[in-house]
């Protein structure tokens, strides 16, 4: 997508397709925003691989959004066809902004352009999910025209508190 022209005061932003370089900073990112402390289940699933994966097997739904050249943020999609079927969804995986650029439009824009290359592979259907108590992300999602919220549930058990997870992990004694 070519550069936003503005004024020579605003920034200038661009979404543009992943380049190799940009998997570092996506990974880091994406390792500050989905952390375990805040999004448990997003969190176990972010690792280096995911933007690795998704540049290599569905480069033209990964888009990078700078501002005046700068990295500022991704959006990493997928497209899912199911065989016997059909129809073909679209999936944004993830999405991310860095916080000093957050509620500047770059979200918008990314899911924008993002829908439309998913209209273009012939996707019927664009899913997105998130946690259920992250407000931020669903009104967000809910402004961009998705909806009918459907609750997932996540079950977890601390293996750590089980006597076989101790017997096998016990400090030996130093004597």
């Amino acid at each position: 997508m070519p550069r936003t022209p503005q004024s020579s005061t605003e920034p200038v932003i661009e979404i543009r397709d992943i380049e190799i370089e940009d998997l570092a900073p996506i990974f880091h990112l994406g390792e500050r925003l989905f952390t375990a402390d805040r999004w448990t289940t997003l969190h176990r699933t972010w690792d280096e691989y995911v933007p690795v994966e998704l540049f290599h097997t569905d480069r033209e739904t990964c888009l990078v959004a700078t501002v005046n050249g700068a990295f500022a943020g991704f959006a990493l999609g997928n497209l899912i066809e199911k065989r016997r079927s059909a129809w073909t969804y679209g999936y944004l995986a993830w999405l991310g902004v860095e916080p000093e650029h957050a509620r500047h439009g770059l979200g918008s824009r990314m899911v924008q352009q993002l829908e439309r290359r998913f209209i273009d592979a012939g996707a019927r259907m664009v899913l997105v999910d998130t946690a259920a108590d992250n407000e931020v992300a669903r009104a967000f999602f809910r402004r961009h025209g998705f909806g009918r919220d459907e609750a997932h549930v996540y079950l977890a058990k601390n293996l750590t508190n089980e006597p076989a997870y101790r017997r096998r992990h016990a400090s030996p004694r130093k004597d």
